[in-house]
């Protein structure tokens, strides 16, 4: 298989500079009102040039009509038949997915993204965004949620939403007193599976899984305080029931016919499950399927060359959706070793704020940060085209500067004589006239310009033409704007046509 060229051309974005696919690699982040033409020009022409490049990928979906428009990029660019629709007809059952590729230690795995998907239900409802006060219970339902899974897994070789929630709310807390009670004991089903895992498991345990299994259950479970394994338990059951009937059983808890592993054969899995369309639940849908995406891109550099070389690329317009930072902080770290381009877009830095919590203002700033080329397109919020003038930089400007002074006066003479010309009169006259440059430091794009109408924003007004300013740290471009330190070019992105 022929090796990837990393430095091959993957856009032309003037005469004399290109957009190379290792740029992509290092993320790209567009930013852009309602109406600024972002997804229409740059949208339309990154996506475009990520088809050509024949990247396999995963679209995420906020908006109804993306569906529809990512066919007709795939159409014109050749891809129609790579394109797979993850729709309600589809499905992907993640528990099997994970435990199948690796085995009881998936039970790590099972319980993060459960817990992730904890964290998304919580903004999605505006629940998120909380203190890291909440760590403890956290940590408490990792731990609940972990040991339930390994001891599910190991025990019937097999792990289900319905089983967790079952094996949860049935783990005993006392020690029968009577034969009654012994006999319902016996029969409860967390007891009857933990006895198999520890007598006659599918899989066994590796010694200290079984170790700690068996002390949090036997142990540890019954001294937590009423209070504390109540909301562990509700905090548990209250995410997973999401998953026990409609859309996400159907689709994540079902039969599998779409894996991740499709986009190394150079596949593009669109999430067809809208978030603005299902709410809360196309949120988790998205959310769950660019962590198993991510999973498999960070863990393909084990698998086979022809595996490793397929560049990829994830895509959100309105990605703030879809965005958890801490997790997508390290994805954004490492996927550049992977070969997975970033695409992200939506309205503001603020929008990003909102979505994850005033508090997390620093991990926002922390994972935008890490986009190696943004854009930015027309922009009414002042916070963000501040951060576009602060990104871009500061430097020393002159300005010329001149002064007139002007005298005139009368001189007398008393000595004169009365035949003097003037009768001891004179006149005077002067003018000085100062020219010089002062230097001063300014932003080298003022942030005014980011919502001035010199930024084109499509539609036949415009020629159908879009542009922004895009910036790339440490670029050094041959056609910059002028008076700028090289690292950022007017990029024009067209609504009809291709570059």
């Amino acid at each position: 298989m022929t090796a990837l060229k990393l430095d091959s051309k993957l856009l032309q974005l003037t005469p004399t500079d290109f957009f190379s696919i290792r740029d992509s690699f290092e993320g790209i982040l567009c930013l852009g009102q309602t109406g600024s033409g972002k997804t229409s020009g740059f949208g339309k022409t990154i996506s475009g040039a990520v088809l050509r490049a024949i990247f396999g990928g995963l679209v995420l979906v906020a908006k109804p009509d993306e569906v529809d428009t990512w066919k007709q990029w795939a159409k014109e660019h050749g891809r129609q038949h790579d394109l797979l629709i993850f729709d309600e007809t589809q499905g992907i059952n993640f528990m099997e997915y994970e435990f199948a590729r690796r085995g009881v230690e998936a039970a790590n795995s099972v319980t993060d993204t459960i817990l992730k998907l904890l964290d998304t239900a919580n903004l999605a409802t505006g629940q998120g965004g909380g203190k890291e006060g909440e760590k403890f219970w956290k940590d408490a339902t990792r731990q609940c949620l972990l040991y339930s899974t390994a001891c599910l897994y190991a025990a019937q070789g097999k792990v289900t939403i319905a089983d967790i929630i079952k094996f949860v709310t049935t783990v005993p807390t006392s020690k029968p007193a009577t034969e009654a009670e012994e006999h319902a004991f016996a029969q409860r089903f967390a007891v009857q599976l933990f006895k198999r895992f520890c007598v006659n498991p599918t899989y066994p345990p590796a010694p200290d899984m079984r170790e700690a299994v068996t002390s949090y259950f036997v142990h540890q479970w019954a001294t937590l305080a009423d209070k504390t394994r109540s909301s562990i338990v509700i905090s548990l059951t209250a995410t997973l029931n999401r998953f026990t009937t409609g859309l996400l059983r159907k689709c994540f808890c079902d039969q599998t016919t779409i894996l991740p592993e499709l986009t190394l054969a150079k596949k593009i899995i669109v999430v067809g499950i809208p978030v603005l369309t299902y709410q809360e639940d196309g949120v988790i849908a998205n959310v769950l399927w660019k962590l198993l995406f991510q999973r498999m891109v960070d863990s393909r550099n084990g698998l086979a060359p022809q595996f490793r070389e397929t560049p990829l690329f994830l895509y959100g317009d309105e990605m703030h959706y879809f965005t958890s930072t801490a997790s997508d902080d390290l994805f954004l770290s490492t996927c550049r070793s992977s070969r997975c381009a970033v695409i992200a877009m939506s309205q503001s830095v603020p929008t990003f704020y909102a979505q994850m919590g005033k508090d997390k203002s620093d991990s926002v700033d922390g994972y935008l940060g890490k986009f190696g080329t943004k854009v930015f397109c027309l922009q009414a919020d002042p916070r963000t085209n501040k951060y576009a003038a602060d990104l871009i930089g500061k430097g020393l400007k002159s300005r010329k500067s001149s002064s007139v002074a002007s005298s005139k006066g009368i001189n007398t003479n008393r000595g004169g004589t009365q035949n003097s010309a003037h009768n001891g009169f004179s006149n005077s006259e002067s003018t000085n006239e100062t020219i010089g440059t002062q230097e001063y430091e300014a932003y080298l794009i003022e942030p005014n310009f980011f919502a001035s109408n010199q930024l084109k924003t499509g539609s036949a007004r415009h020629q159908f033409e879009v542009s922004g300013v895009w910036f790339k740290a440490g670029a050094n471009f041959t056609q910059p704007i002028p008076e700028t330190n090289r690292n950022c070019i007017l990029a024009t992105f067209l609504q009809k046509g291709t570059l």
